[in-house]
C-alpha cells in the first residue's frame, strides 16, 4: 500500500511501514513518522504484511543530533554525514577510516 510522507521536505510516496510497537506508520524514504494515518489505514498495513520486522543495527551507525536516532552515514570530503538528514556528524579518524572501508567493501563509496 502506497503512502504518501507528510515530513516537510520528503514527501515521498513509498510503502511505509507499521511500527507495531509505537503503532506509528513509518516512511520508507526518510524514516519519519507519517501523520494522520487512520486506524483502518495501520490494520490494513498490518493485514498485508507492511510491518517493520526488526529494528536490527547496521555496521557503522551513529547517533544523529539532528534526527535525534541512530542513522547510516556517507563519505563526502573525508567527513561523515547522516543518510536520512544530511547532517554533519564528528567522528574519529580511526572510525571514519573504518567507514571508509566498509563503504568500499559494500561497492558504495
Amino acid at each position: 500500500m502506497l503512502i504518501t510522507c507528510t515530513t516537510k521536505g520528503c514527501m515521498a510516496t513509498s510503502e511505509a511501514k507499521l511500527d507495531r510497537e509505537t503503532g506509528e506508520v513509518i516512511c520508507a524514504e526518510c524514516g519519519n513518522p507519517i501523520a494522520n494515518i487512520t486506524p483502518f489505514i495501520k490494520k490494513s498495513l498490518e493485514s498485508v504484511g507492511q510491518v517493520l520486522r526488526s529494528k536490527a543495527k547496521q555496521a557503522f551507525q551513529t547517533f544523529c543530533q539532528n534526527c535525534s536516532q541512530n542513522r547510516s552515514l556517507y563519505i563526502k570530503d573525508d567527513k561523515a554525514y547522516c543518510k536520512v538528514c544530511n547532517a554533519h556528524i564528528v567522528v574519529s579518524a580511526a572510525f571514519l577510516q573504518g567507514l571508509k572501508q566498509y563503504l568500499e567493501g559494500q561497492g558504495k563509496e
